[in-house]
């Protein structure tokens, strides 16, 4: 327990940190009206938002370094919540920073409530008026603008059907309304809580690690401000762990698998939830057919559209390379050898995905079948997958990164933390790309972002290898 004189250090620590995240996030909320799209690329202050969101990273690692493993007092638990709300609610009135994806999500939207199955058409086919139903084209006109900030208008989009059901939902309650979908985010991500601290009392942990995730700047810039849809699956993981960690994987698996109609990387934690049925043929039977049946149900849409190169899950798939270091070394070494062994060296992107797909495959079955199966381990291992999931894959963004922060509430890994700090630095793309230096980005930025944190991965096994030999 804690002395009288430690808990009034971390009060004062908690309530000092917390006041200057709200102040950056105020600032952050005061100067987004220079992000706007009518504004060019070279006068927007980029330099300025990597600064804020790098210090509000330092200053919640200090945070978290000062406070986890403490029993919270009620007022400071609500401290916390409240500050984490407060951060949310500046950022979601506030003008999205670099970030466009949201225009995809306002659009589909629309595009399902009208009738149309949003897989079928993309939205340069649109803008071509190119054999699309007069109804596209009417929404088109209705939508303000939203079709034409579409990024990678030719592909179809990338966005499972359950996410498609979330995008209608906000253009019923309010179309094309950014702010009405950010409320829909807040929504999820109350529940996200919620199951956080179910969760924390069940394992018998401090609340006081809920602040991983609640306070998580990357995570509130990323959700609120940027309005990505990631948080939309965090309730349906944590509720599959959750359900899985009371031995009851069938409902476990449905609940994975719901996520996965929203976006695909819960399905790497499903032979994690089945191994206990191994031993159990029939409830495992029973768990495949229903992935089967649900998950066919759930994607009819997009077969019934047609599979070519402009869906967007095999555009995806094939091209999307971004902020990625693993992977850039693994196209290096793919070049190599597909040039030693005579092949011609532009299949090396296709080589080193298969690599990737490859090392993903060996680590999942590695960390579902190379150790004694406990349920308590649940959280840490399906932190282990989608961990390494991030750091191998070619398209490493910052709201990919959020995807570990619900575990990392349960399984704290500073090592897995650190990425809060050095992520902002993506955002240097937009200030080195419009002046003609990409190169400087791609070469020295990305490493710089995760180079550190492979080093404290290694530091950190080697000390719990040690402890671990120590007994």
């Amino acid at each position: 327990m804690n002395s009288p004189h430690e808990n009034h250090t971390l009060n004062i620590t908690s309530i000092v940190s917390g006041s200057v995240l709200l102040g950056l996030f105020a600032l952050l909320w005061y100067v987004s009206p220079e992000f706007s799209l009518e504004i060019p690329l070279t006068e927007r202050p980029v330099i300025l938002l990597v600064s804020i969101l790098v210090i509000a990273g330092a200053v919640y690692l200090l945070a978290l370094c000062k406070s986890l493993n403490t029993h919270l007092t009620q007022n400071y638990l609500l401290w916390i919540l409240g500050v984490g709300i407060a951060m949310r609610v500046l950022m979601i009135v506030s003008v999205p920073i670099l970030e466009d994806d949201y225009f995809r999500y306002l659009w589909d939207g629309g595009v399902t409530v009208s009738g149309i199955n949003p897989y079928s058409y993309s939205p340069e086919n649109v803008l071509d008026d190119n054999g699309v139903p007069e109804k596209l084209t009417e929404l088109a006109g209705e939508a303000g603008g939203i079709i034409e900030n579409i990024n990678n208008p030719s592909v179809r989009t990338i966005y499972p059907p359950i996410a498609q059901a979330v995008f209608a939902l906000s253009y019923l309650i309010d179309p094309f309304n950014v702010i009405t979908w950010k409320i829909i985010l807040l929504v999820l991500d109350f529940l996200t809580l919620s199951l956080l601290l179910y969760a924390l009392r069940a394992k018998n942990l401090p609340y006081s690690y809920v602040m991983i995730y609640w306070w998580n700047p990357l995570l509130v810039k990323e959700i609120f401000n940027s309005g990505h849809l990631d948080v939309l699956v965090f309730p349906f993981v944590l509720g599959g762990l959750i359900l899985a960690s009371q031995n009851r994987q069938v409902r476990s698996t449905v609940s994975l698998v719901i996520g996965i109609g929203i976006k695909l990387w819960p399905a790497l934690l499903l032979p994690l939830i089945l191994r206990p049925l191994l031993s159990q043929p029939k409830r495992l039977i029973t768990a495949l057919i229903l992935i089967g049946i649900i998950l066919s149900a759930l994607f009819v849409p997009v077969y019934m559209s047609g599979i070519d190169q402009s869906t967007g899950f095999i555009a995806y798939g094939e091209r999307w390379q971004n902020n990625d270091s693993i992977f850039r070394g693994l196209v290096g070494i793919s070049e190599i050898t597909l040039d030693a062994l005579g092949y011609q060296t532009f299949h090396k992107y296709a080589f080193a995905r298969i690599l990737v797909a490859s090392l993903i495959a060996l680590w999942i079955i590695f960390i579902t079948f190379g150790s004694r199966f406990r349920n308590q381990d649940l959280y840490k291992k399906s932190l282990f997958i989608i961990a390494f999931v991030f750091l191998v894959s070619p398209t490493q963004f910052p709201w990919y990164y959020t995807w570990l922060l619900p575990l990392l509430a349960i399984v704290p890994r500073y090592s897995l933390l650190l990425p809060t700090l050095l992520l902002p630095l993506y955002y240097l793309r937009y200030y080195f790309e419009p002046i003609g230096r990409i190169d400087i980005f791609t070469d020295v930025v990305v490493w710089i972002e995760f180079v550190p944190v492979w080093i404290f991965i290694l530091i950190e096994w080697r000390r719990n290898r040690v402890t671990s030999l120590s007994y």
